[in-house]
């Protein structure tokens, strides 16, 4: 039996649209074009309520669960994961996981000195190794699952980009309370980003 999520097609919403406005009938003598108007509007309102519910397969609702649920397990157990491919570019997984414990590290570094000069850390996270060794582990997603592992992807990247910005530090000048809480949240947001795509593939 199909499971419902919310997804109102634009197709749809216009066949229904149409539907309803067959649907008002020529008002009855002395009835106004007003009244005839808000008939339609109703009748076009529920339609549109009706659209929202949308009938799927059984594994597009767990591809939707999925989504719902975030990352981890979940991918694995609803076929999102080419076991097969996986295999096949283990090197770069393992690169990913080199990624993974570097982030760890530079976030428990600045967690344990916030005036600590990360900028030699962050030169460390080759971009374009890391790019490549991330799209290439993505592979191994279904088609359908690349859509929003291509999204974390691009937080990865992102992540480093904002460290690259806040992280610079005058010399002989602290940082200010502000930037300190915004590299925290960066650097606990690159591990934890890195972390979750990585848990993507182990479980598979």
């Amino acid at each position: 039996v199909g499971q419902y999520v919310f997804s109102p097609p634009k197709i749809m919403f216009v066949h229904l649209a149409i539907s309803a406005l067959a649907l008002v009938q020529p008002g009855a003598k002395g009835t106004t074009q007003v009244s005839a108007r808000r008939g339609f509007l109703a009748q076009t309102g529920a339609a549109v309520a009706a659209s929202a519910f949308v009938a799927v397969s059984p594994s597009q609702a767990a591809f939707s669960k999925s989504l719902q649920q975030g990352f981890g397990e979940e991918a694995a157990q609803t076929g999102d994961v080419d076991k097969d491919v996986l295999s096949s570019v283990s090197a770069d997984l393992k690169k990913v996981d080199k990624y993974v414990q570097m982030a760890k590290d530079l976030n428990a570094k600045f967690k344990a000195n916030p005036q600590a000069d990360i900028v030699p850390d962050l030169r460390a996270f080759d971009r374009a190794d890391l790019r490549t060794a991330l799209n290439s582990v993505n592979t191994a997603f279904s088609e359908d699952f690349q859509k929003q592992s291509d999204r974390l992807v691009r937080n990865i990247i992102q992540d480093l980009a904002e460290l690259d910005t806040v992280a610079l530090q005058k010399e002989g000048v602290e940082r200010s309370p502000k930037k300190i809480i915004a590299i925290e949240r960066f650097t606990a947001k690159l591990a934890d980003d890195l972390e979750k795509f990585c848990k993507d593939v182990t479980v598979a």
